[in-house]
């Protein structure tokens, strides 16, 4: 078991809360991270449990929730090891007691022990001019909790050059052992990618002009030619692993074993399905022993990982709460398992189909129960305009007309 590790989140009139108890089970998978998934509709406060968090474990996030808290509102955290912290907008003078004091600040020998990271989906990034290898001064865990403005690109693009120049200099004195230790976690990004865009990817500085590219399939691109969805990848996932690589840890574990939080707000928004599949197994497997909070809308999220929990919200007039007790995933339920009882989606088609098919729900009740106000002439005219627009569809009419000739002894289809 980790030493520290978020066991429950209290808030009072906090976002759209009135009250909220929010327990994270330990997940039963030891060899990979633990993950908690928050869903529910928009408006539900998935965002402002993860901006609570943060405000509780970093010092400068707490201006993130401020307005969405009212006079009487407090923020609690229970900490594996018994360490329990809070923030409360009653009592100023109580509002000291922040996780970045406890534990992400704690240090031996002015070294650090424990700390989290936030990314959210909603960003991108602007190429920056880099003067060649220069020395990087900003501290690491510098608005590493500020989901919106965690990213500092042009610091993530120093890095690469700086890897790159070291490893290139250790290359030229026969030294490839160091070489390769100094690549490491740049290489660790460059496989994640590649993975989950399933091409070749690298990250490599161009010889003219001494300026970071990225090498997908063999093509050197300026990181403003590449899609969206792989710019928030290197984004948030490139800061991450750039700042765990800067920061000066307390012992010599290795850094993608180090337990850590990691807050992720929507950060699928932009990728394709194929690649949200792959996004949340990836961050588990290379992080075992983190504990990752995320939020999503996405069925393919959800669906892609097995043994995380998934905690469903839901509104109760305008106010906000949880939809029973958590639920473990399985990457083996279908997706249309998940819509219907994760995301409570039960459609399975598009609104005008649907509405045809309620009607012919209807008009099949009234049919059966031998209805004098049941309309033959509508229902035969509803049958002719389902028909023909899906194998899946014919399928599904078929079954139900098939049900009815049966029943009534009476075909529909001419």
């Amino acid at each position: 078991m980790n030493p520290y590790r978020i066991e429950s989140l209290h808030l009072t009139q906090v976002g759209p809360f009135e009250e909220l108890e929010l327990v994270l089970p330990v997940t039963p998978e030891n060899e990979k991270a633990e993950v908690h998934i928050l869903t529910g509709e928009n408006g539900t406060g998935k965002t402002s449990v993860l901006e609570a968090i943060a405000t509780i474990f970093g010092g400068n996030s707490k201006r993130l929730v401020l307005d969405k808290m009212s006079e009487m509102s407090r923020i609690d955290l229970c900490i594996y090891s018994n360490i329990s912290l809070f923030f409360d907008r009653t009592s100023p003078s109580n509002s000291s007691t922040i996780f970045s004091g406890t534990i992400t600040e704690e240090a031996i020998d002015g070294k650090t022990k424990y700390c989290g990271f936030a990314y959210s989906g909603n960003r991108q990034f602007k190429d920056t001019y880099i003067r060649g290898t220069q020395e990087q001064t900003r501290f690491p865990l510098y608005d590493s909790l500020e989901f919106e403005s965690s990213i500092n690109f042009e610091d993530f693009l120093q890095w690469v050059v700086n890897t790159r120049t070291r490893e290139l200099v250790s290359k030229a004195k026969n030294k490839q052992g160091i070489a390769n230790q100094q690549r490491k976690n740049l290489k660790t990004l460059e496989q994640a990618l590649s993975t989950i865009v399933d091409s070749e990817l690298f990250f490599d500085v161009d010889e003219e002009n001494f300026q970071p590219k990225i090498n997908v399939d063999r093509q050197l691109l300026n990181f403003n030619q590449i899609p969206d969805g792989l710019k928030s990848m290197v984004s948030w996932l490139g800061d991450l692993l750039m700042r765990m690589d800067r920061i000066q840890w307390d012992n010599d574990i290795p850094v993608l074993e180090r337990p850590f939080l990691l807050l992720l707000d929507e950060i699928d928004v932009h990728l394709h399905p194929a690649w949200q599949r792959k996004i949340l197994p990836m961050v588990q497997s290379l992080f075992p022993n983190a504990q990752v909070i995320v939020s999503t809308h996405s069925p393919f999220v959800v669906g892609s990982v097995d043994g995380a929990w998934v905690h469903r919200f839901k509104k109760e007039g305008t106010r906000s709460v949880l939809d029973g007790p958590p639920i473990l995933s399985e990457d083996a339920r279908s997706y249309e398992y998940i819509l219907e009882e994760i995301f409570g989606i039960k459609e399975h088609f598009g609104i005008e189909v649907e509405k045809r098919l309620t009607e012919f729900q209807q008009l099949k009740k009234q049919l059966l129960k031998r209805d004098e106000t049941f309309d033959e002439s509508r229902f035969r005219q509803l049958i002719d305009e389902l028909r023909g627009q899906s194998t899946e569809l014919d399928s599904l009419l078929g079954m139900e007309l098939n049900q009815l000739q049966r029943l009534t002894q009476k075909s529909f289809i001419e």
